[in-house]
């Protein structure tokens, strides 16, 4: 359909309501980074199908705003007779191009795809030009996807519960820690919103949810009982049954705005997540805004969520090697972006804890490699060959843990410019790795570390340098990061984090390698520190870098004894699972050490 079709049927209903302008988000009521189809409203009206972005829909124009990893996917997906680009450097943000573009407008949301902070700023914004904002909760783009034909049916795969062996704490446990936190709050009850936040806090998952393990469900944890709001076919006796036994209450879905209406007492939300949609339904006199306890307890992870951990990134590993030698030895056999991507979801699957991809795998030729967040597509999949470099990011989600994985790789021979780029990105990907840090550090303070090779040479990246990683859960989990961007977020044991700094030269190729990381405490020969406990990352991802790639006179001693120590890691707990031609393949790559003279 084309996109002309689409806009055309919004603005009809836009103008049932007389808006000029409605604001489509790329999130669900759940603020998921991954809404199911059904709720994927901003790729649907824009045909952009990058995970971040918005789309600002006026009477006569339409604009999306992203940010740098998609600039590029971006420039290729829009329409650009119907769509302008905004986000890049020297275009207003929505909130200032709504100062300077819309006085005496009125702009349209669904109060259920914007947070309480947000929804606030947004009508002072309107009201301080003139304008209005109205919250229309029948969201428009659904109402136009009917109109045009389309069902919009949430998905209906069955829950199942994550045992213990897996989760390392029960639901009692779990519930109790909430339970607690609402009486040293002073909350009557909790309202919980966050997909992975409901999965950990009940263990279950489910399949609602591409890529990501989660159940479409509400939940109100009160310091007695706990109510979780979902469909019930999709519940089993067993997980009932089990839910049951810890108090918890099974209600259907649909009734979740008829139950927060009437709740009474004190009711804590997390104003960063929460919806105002949420906030709008309840006395907002009894609102108490509170940070969750879960998001910090899912994210610093238990000692059986850790050698889940360290078990998954094993099994990953081996699929891994098993592809890049298998792609070694394969690719004259005229092997494609996408066939390539199918055959690591192959190696993947030969584990039996093994539940599926933990995202769309980035699987990038030549200059689809420069394309940050690029997906192969039929009109997009280049042949691999040995004339430039191919990317390829891609997890796992395994019952004992989530993994994320980058390689860039060259099979034939790189240029004098490609070995440059790959090893500042190298260089930075190990400075970052081998970083030691007191308590209180938070992400933004090691960003630097990473990006240092890169700008003493004038260079840089477009995104992030690591996003935490969930236990058999979202890919992408808060609030640990390592950005430029200011969080707050010390950076604890038990966080899992991703080390990925990358090179893009647009139109030629891309660079990223990238390691998850657990943050564990720092051993010391003194007993105490003056300035308290530090912390360093120890490396969960198993893989070698590319041979050919690294310039070893770009490298320090500190930085080869750092890959020696890592590649021993590699050759102790990969090699012995390989056959005998991935052993040999491996065997190769590690073989760089022994061109340190460092032994």
């Amino acid at each position: 359909m084309l996109v002309s079709d689409k806009l055309k049927e919004l603005r009809k209903q836009m103008k049932k309501f007389d808006l000029d302008m409605y604001l489509v988000t790329s999130t669900d009521e759940h603020n998921s980074e991954y809404p199911p189809r059904c709720w994927q409203r901003r790729a649907w009206v824009s045909n952009f199908s990058g995970s971040n972005g918005e789309a600002l829909i006026t009477r006569d124009i339409a604009y999306l705003w992203t940010d740098g990893r998609y600039f590029l996917q971006a420039e290729k997906e829009l329409d650009t007779s119907h769509y302008k680009l905004m986000g890049k450097q020297g275009s207003l943000e929505i909130s200032d191009w709504l100062v300077a573009n819309a006085v005496r407008k009125t702009l349209g949301l669904d109060p259920r795809l914007v947070g309480v902070k947000r929804a606030k700023k947004l009508s002072d914004i309107m009201s301080s030009i003139g304008g209005k904002l109205i919250f229309i909760e029948n969201n428009l783009v659904d109402s136009a996807r009917i109109e045009l034909g389309e069902s919009l049916n949430l998905p209906v795969g069955e829950v199942f519960q994550l045992h213990e062996t897996y989760s390392g704490l029960d639901v009692k446990e779990k519930l109790f820690l909430v339970q607690n936190g609402l009486k040293n709050s002073g909350i009557d009850y909790a309202v919980i919103n966050m997909l992975d936040e409901i999965a950990w806090l009940f263990n279950i998952r489910g399949n609602d949810v591409e890529y990501n393990p989660l159940v479409i469900s509400y939940a109100v944890v009160g310091k007695e009982k706990s109510y979780l709001f979902v469909d019930i076919t999709k519940i089993t006796n067993e997980v009932g049954l089990s839910l049951n036994n810890c108090g918890v209450e099974l209600v259907d879905y649909a009734k979740f705005k008829t139950y927060l209406t009437n709740l009474e007492g004190v009711i804590g939300i997390d104003e960063n997540t929460a919806s105002f949609w949420i906030f709008s339904l309840l006395d907002q006199e009894k609102v108490k805004f509170w940070e969750s306890p879960i998001t910090l307890a899912k994210a610093a992870k238990n000692k059986t969520e850790i050698q889940g951990a360290i078990k998954a990134h094993v099994y990953d590993a081996i699929s891994v090697v098993k592809f890049l030698s298998w792609l070694t030895d394969s690719w004259t056999s005229k092997i494609d972006e996408i066939i390539a991507a199918d055959k690591l979801l192959e190696f993947r699957g030969i584990h039996s804890s093994f539940k599926g991809n933990s995202f769309a795998t980035i699987s990038g030729f030549a200059e689809n490699g420069s394309v940050i967040h690029y997906r192969a597509s039929r009109d997009t999949n280049k042949k691999i060959d040995d004339k430039s470099l191919y990317l390829i990011d891609s997890g796992g989600q395994y019952l004992e843990g989530t993994t994320d994985v980058t390689r860039t790789v060259h099979l034939g021979e790189p240029t004098v410019q490609q070995k440059e780029h790959y090893t500042l990105v190298l260089k930075g990907h190990l400075a970052l790795g081998r970083a030691e840090f007191p308590h209180g550090t938070c992400g933004e303070h090691l960003d630097a570390l990473a990006r240092l090779p890169l700008w003493s040479h004038g260079l840089d990246y477009r995104h992030g340098t690591g996003h935490g990683v969930g236990s058999f859960l979202c890919v992408h989990e808060g609030p640990q990061r390592i950005s430029p961007v200011i969080s707050k977020v010390l950076l604890v044991p038990g966080m899992i984090v991703s080390n990925e700094p990358g090179f893009y030269l647009d139109g030629n190729y891309g660079i990223r390698i990238e390691n998850l990381c657990l943050v564990v405490e720092a051993s010391r020969k003194q007993d105490s520190s003056l300035y308290g406990k530090f912390y360093k990352f120890m490396t969960l991802t198993l893989v070698p870098y590319c041979r050919k790639l690294i310039n070893l006179d770009l490298l320090s001693k500190e930085e080869k004894l750092q890959i020696a120590k890592y590649y021993d890691q590699i050759r102790e707990l990969i090699r012995p699972h390989l056959s005998g031609g991935e052993q040999i393949w491996l065997d190769k790559e590690l073989a760089i050490v022994e061109t340190f003279g460092i032994n």
